[in-house]
């Protein structure tokens, strides 16, 4: 066996001198061929999406309209003074909100009917009584109440609610009046105990409701994979989630809900276990969002691109002519490795290497600081010095350069369609891709990464 594998590498080096000897080129690939460093590891960026939420609150204080009482009645019949019957009709209750506050409308229509006693004996009226009445066969007179709902959320998504009667204003009141004393604000007295009943029954109701189920729907829809054709896929992974300031407009409470989140765009889908929605912590106001991500430029297409421009020219060295015949871009370590294969006066194959550098601003990567690898060298110097002329080694550095901006763009208009899309449970996405910064590159076995980090604006809404 130690003679088999002695033998090998002796047959490798006659043949190697066979082809130098014929007239062929073709030193070792450099030591480095083919090997690449483990890339860094990107570190998270916490990022704060602002997501607007309107909740229409009608159902809610409707709970509360309903179980009130449409039509109630009451009486006072002292022996003296004055006795009356009243009754009451109301109409749905109406929601105006502004601010932190609901304000709340309430038309009502209430009559009366009773007598005045002057004075009373053995529980009869020494004198005739005087009867009087208003709205009571005849047309009702109307009321105007207002009531206000100071509005809150609690940690737990619950709204609490703090109602109270702010004024009653009567619209054609009943001006009736004995001993002076005014009917009307009597019958008006009457009514405020049912009407703190109704406001303690208007906070009973919306106790019962939560908002988590308003939220949740964001929270799930932002742990799915969102695809990013030709990047991978986008997922934001929310930590945290907050309220905002809320506020009323007419029967809707609006409020934005801030999720704190690591977003990352990695080149599989995810198989985490999404988490469960934790309760709110304080807010902090924000759209933006920051990700890296990856853009891929595979050696094949690059190598291509450079052959493209230079597979019909002739370099001359000292009265020497090559064609180059293909290049081939491989990984080496922290560099990118350059096969070239060439005919003409010679023929065979040498190697460069060189650093990969790129350029934000035009969007061009280049190979810098090209040299040829040492085992190229010592085998050129040996059968073919005059290829180490500077000539093909500049030309060739002149022309390793890639022009990346249609990917750059491609990635740009991709993350932008991912970024505006109807997801799941209702949520829709609207954003859009402010940056895309260039920071680093990384050298894969079948493709040089790009590492990017962009930087974008995000909302969500929820189909309520």
């Amino acid at each position: 066996m130690l003679r088999r594998y002695v033998f090998l590498p002796l047959l490798y080096v006659s043949a190697a001198l066979i082809l130098h000897g014929c007239g062929g080129i073709k030193p070792q690939a450099p030591s480095t061929a083919n090997q690449t460093i483990a890339p860094k590891q990107l570190p998270p960026i916490v990022s704060n999406i602002h997501i607007p939420i309107k909740v229409e609150m009608k159902p809610f204080f409707k709970m509360a309209d309903d179980a009130f009482d449409k039509e109630f009645k009451g009486s006072d019949k002292p022996c003296s003074g004055l006795r009356y019957d009243y009754k009451v009709k109301r109409e749905p209750i109406q929601i105006l909100g502004s601010g932190k506050t609901v304000n709340l409308n309430l038309d009502m229509a209430y009559g009366f009917k009773g007598e005045y006693c002057a004075a009373c004996l053995f529980e009869t009226c020494v004198n005739p009584p005087v009867p009087f009445s208003c709205g009571w066969n005849e047309k009702l007179r109307r009321v105007n109440v207002k009531l206000a709902s100071d509005i809150e959320i609690r940690p737990n998504f619950e709204i609490k609610s703090t109602s109270r009667f702010t004024d009653i204003k009567t619209v054609d009141p009943c001006e009736v009046t004995f001993a002076n004393i005014n009917i009307n604000s009597i019958l008006l007295s009457q009514l405020k105990p049912r009407l703190s009943d109704f406001a303690a029954m208007i906070d009973a109701e919306v106790a019962k409701q939560n908002l988590k189920p308003y939220v949740k729907p964001v929270w799930d829809a932002l742990q799915e994979d969102i695809k990013i054709d030709m990047v991978g896929y986008l997922r934001f992974q929310p930590k945290e989630i907050s309220l905002g300031d809320i506020s009323m407009s007419g029967s809707q409470l609006s409020f934005s809900v801030g999720m704190k989140a690591t977003p990352v765009i990695s080149a599989r889908p995810a198989s985490a276990t999404p988490s469960v929605i934790p309760n709110l912590s304080a807010y902090k106001k924000s759209s933006g969002f920051e990700v890296y991500t990856d853009l891929y430029m595979n050696y094949d297409t690059l190598s291509e691109q450079v052959y493209s421009t230079i597979k019909d020219q002739m370099f001359e060295m000292g009265g020497k002519k090559i064609k180059i015949t293909y290049i081939k871009l491989f990984p080496a370590k922290e560099k990118l490795g350059i096969e070239v294969g060439f005919t003409g006066s010679n023929k065979g194959v040498f190697y460069l290497l060189g650093f990969p550098e790129f350029d934000a601003k035009t969007s061009h990567l280049s190979l810098k600081k090209v040299e040829f690898d040492i085992a190229t060298k010592n085998v050129l110097i040996k059968s073919a010095k005059w290829l180490l002329d500077e000539t093909i080694r500049k030309k060739l550095e002149e022309q390793m350069v890639f022009d990346v901006s249609d990917l750059v763009k491609l990635t740009r208009e991709s993350i932008n369609a991912s970024l505006n899309q109807k997801m799941n449970y209702g949520v829709r996405l609207q954003g859009g891709l402010q940056e895309l910064d260039i920071k680093d590159y990384v050298i894969q076995p079948d493709a040089l990464l790009v590492r990017a980090l962009t930087k974008g604006n995000l909302q969500v809404f929820v189909n309520q």
